[in-house]
């Protein structure tokens, strides 16, 4: 059992993906889009260039919140071995503890450098795609909610009336798209969620006396890595809906929609 007065404050769990604070003037989605709309040749080159700016945004989005989780992450295991320096000077702590924090300690510091790679690979590609600098789109904003049930109807039903028929290949293709990532979003975040309580427990049972600390780094990597897989596919859940969006005259932007 550990000591009552050794026992570690870990950081608490995420409740949401890690947003990043802006300056004020920074450009929403939104406009992003009007900007990029206003560029092209004719409607269908706006479409296009819509359905590309929307991708660009959303991987930039991710690209920022999968940074910020990394280097939290990075925080994390820095503080579990400074908490086994501590122990190992109070001989408290096993000779081989430390030691099998290192790999940990590793790992994380690769993903940290991974995540500033693809970071900046997403703000040149962004501003390959928008002609603006990946700082003017601001920080605040989060990738693009879930549609409702009630706003997909609408939606088809407006894209029925305006083609006078059946909803076209182009659009259905790009609603089924929509539909799998949306899947796919909510079964990472549901992985994510389980990750997040067994972080919790291997914590808990290390207070308790039971396991190691390299058993709570492992849980806290595995935590890190199935959220960064639930912003993943948050982002490529907002490009499905954007693309979506453009095949549908920018309709889904006045809809109702959900977390």
């Amino acid at each position: 059992m550990h000591a009552a007065g050794s026992t570690p404050r870990f950081p608490p769990p995420s409740g949401t993906p890690p947003r990043v604070a802006v300056s004020p003037g920074a450009l929403p989605v939104g406009a992003v889009l009007n900007h990029v709309a206003r560029l092209a040749a004719d409607a269908a080159d706006a479409r296009q260039r819509t359905i590309a700016a929307v991708d660009a945004c959303a991987r930039l989005i991710a690209a920022r919140q999968r940074l910020t989780l990394a280097l939290d992450g990075q925080q994390r295991i820095e503080q579990l071995m400074q908490l086994a320096d501590g122990r190992e000077r109070a001989r408290r702590l096993r000779p081989d503890e430390r030691e099998a924090l290192q790999p940990h300690l590793e790992a994380v510091w690769a993903r940290a450098a991974q995540a500033l790679g693809e970071w900046r690979d997403a703000g040149h590609h962004f501003t390959g795609v928008t002609h603006l600098l990946p700082t003017q789109l601001s920080h605040a904003v989060a990738q693009a909610p879930a549609l409702t049930p009630l706003a997909g109807q609408v939606l088809m039903q407006a894209q029925v009336r305006e083609a006078g028929g059946g909803p076209s290949d182009e659009v259905d293709v790009a609603s089924c798209r929509y539909m799998a990532a949306h899947r796919r979003c909510q079964e990472a975040e549901a992985r994510a969620r389980a990750a997040r309580v067994a972080r919790g427990q291997a914590e808990s049972g290390w207070r308790m006396g039971r396991g190691s600390l390299s058993g709570v780094a492992g849980a806290c990597l595995a935590e890190m890595a199935s959220m960064d897989a639930w912003l993943a596919a948050e982002a490529r859940r907002a490009a499905a809906r954007g693309a979506l969006c453009a095949l549908t005259g920018g309709l889904m932007w006045q809809l109702p929609l959900e977390r």
